[in-house]
């Protein structure tokens, strides 16, 4: 219960507030009870009469016999006025004498009943005595006065109307001081969690409606700023998993890279042993020698286009583009490329729209037209064409080479960019390629911005370029 009580602000301020107003209702009713004026319902000229008669008979009788009157009228004063009245007798020192008996001083002094209201004095003396005495009348401080009989007799009521109407107003007061104050609670939990949707309800100017705009305020800046921490950190996600897969990619292609060099190195080494030890087939030096120079050429190729992926795969390389007459660029490389196909009996037709410009590098996007020619050229039969067209559409530049006669297994499209790659090893051989020259395209066309794709088509395969 007091763990409970501690906890919960509500039922701190509800019994706080109960206790409050309960302590005032009591500090009330005892001020009441103590300062209420005594209401007389019988007039001081009532005891007055009495009092006379009184003082007038004391002066005939003897001091001794004083009791004998004395008690008589007392009764007959209280019977008369419903004992809100007393007599008393003093000396002439202002000492109190005991009633009736006359014998002993109670104490008290004249002054004692001074703040006593309502008062009437007489002088009187017995008849054996010359001394004077005073005969006081006063009200009787010993009877209580309707008022405080009244709050008595009504106390039990009084007491559970004000437990009631405490309880009541503690709980109402409570309500509306802890509500606002629960939510504000509320909201800066989910603030807490990470939660920034909810918002307090600002419908107060106090204190109170303050600390809820500020808050709501608050919500909304943290939400914003998570957010952009949010965004920063999967940014930073993102180039990280990049950079994990560009390293990937840098180990993958050197490791390929080492094993494909040491093929045709091992085979130059090969044929030179034989030739210097006159081993076998190997005494004709000049057919071997001629086979080494070419493997020599495969060799010398692969490392010229390491070296380019190398370079493009630096970071920080950016391309030097420049408006590029990319028309006139595919005319001179298919001029370059004519004594090729007549010797390899290739037909060639093209479709190349005039005065087509991109934004580009000279140098690397011929390196792409000569790879996607050379490609096209190379594995196309005898008998064969070669398809070239380029036109301009409204935001991107086209171009595609198709080649007939030949096709690619649909399994092997996807690798087709990936480095040294290849559909068939032996005519790679045959035709001398590395397996780099579509990673360089792509490689490069990825710097322009540009897509490439490659598809089988009903008479052959297809690249498609778009810039």
């Amino acid at each position: 219960m007091i763990k409970k009580i501690r906890s919960k602000l509500s039922v701190k301020v509800f019994l706080i507030t109960l206790l409050l107003i309960m302590s005032c209702s009591s500090v009330t009713y005892l001020c009441i009870a103590r300062f209420a004026p005594y209401i007389y319902s019988h007039e001081l000229s009532e005891g007055e009469e009495i009092a006379d008669m009184l003082s007038d008979e004391l002066s005939h009788v003897y001091f001794d016999e004083a009791k004998y009157f004395i008690l008589p009228y007392c009764d007959f004063l209280s019977e008369n006025c419903d004992n809100e009245f007393v007599f008393h007798i003093f000396k002439n020192s202002g000492e109190e004498i005991a009633l009736p008996l006359l014998d002993t001083l109670t104490g008290k002094k004249m002054t004692d009943y001074k703040n006593i209201r309502p008062v009437k004095e007489y002088q009187i003396s017995f008849a054996d005595s010359t001394e004077e005495y005073i005969l006081l009348l006063t009200g009787n401080t010993s009877k209580k006065s309707q008022i405080i009989e009244a709050l008595q007799k009504s106390l039990p009521i009084l007491s559970i109307t004000v437990f009631m109407v405490s309880l009541i107003a503690a709980f109402f007061y409570t309500w509306y001081i802890t509500k606002p104050i629960k939510r504000i609670s509320r909201l800066s939990k989910q603030m807490a969690d990470l939660d920034f949707n909810g918002l307090c309800p600002v419908n107060r100017t106090d204190e109170i409606g303050i600390l809820s705009r500020s808050l709501n305020d608050l919500s909304e800046k943290l939400a914003a700023a998570l957010s952009e921490l949010q965004k920063a950190d999967q940014k930073l996600q993102a180039d990280i998993d990049m950079e994990r897969h560009l390293e990937q990619q840098r180990t993958t292609f050197f490791a390929a890279a080492s094993h494909e060099l040491k093929t045709p190195i091992t085979i130059i080494k090969g044929q030179l042993q034989g030739m210097l030890y006159q081993v076998g087939r190997y005494k004709d030096r000049e057919t071997y020698l001629a086979r080494s120079l070419e493997v020599t050429d495969t060799l010398e190729k692969m490392v010229q286009e390491v070296l380019t992926i190398s370079r493009l795969d630096t970071p920080g390389y950016t391309c030097k583009k420049c408006s590029t007459n990319l028309s006139d660029l595919i005319n001179s490389r298919l001029t370059a490329y004519e004594d090729l196909l007549i010797q390899k009996d290739l037909t060639l037709k093209k479709a190349v729209s005039p005065e087509v410009y991109i934004s580009g590098d000279m140098q690397l996007l011929q390196k792409v037209l000569d790879n996607l020619l050379g490609n096209a050229a190379a594995y196309s039969g005898a008998g064969n064409q070669i398809i070239v067209k380029l036109w301009k559409e409204t935001e991107k530049t086209s171009l595609t080479i198709e080649n007939t006669g030949v096709h690619i297994p649909a399994g092997d499209i996807p690798k087709l960019f990936e480095a040294f790659y290849r559909v068939d090893p032996s005519r790679n051989r045959q035709t001398g390629g590395t397996g780099l020259g579509l990673y360089i395209v792509k490689t490069i066309l990825d710097l322009h911005g540009a897509e490439i794709k490659i598809a089988n088509t009903a008479q052959g395969v297809i690249v498609s370029v778009q810039f």
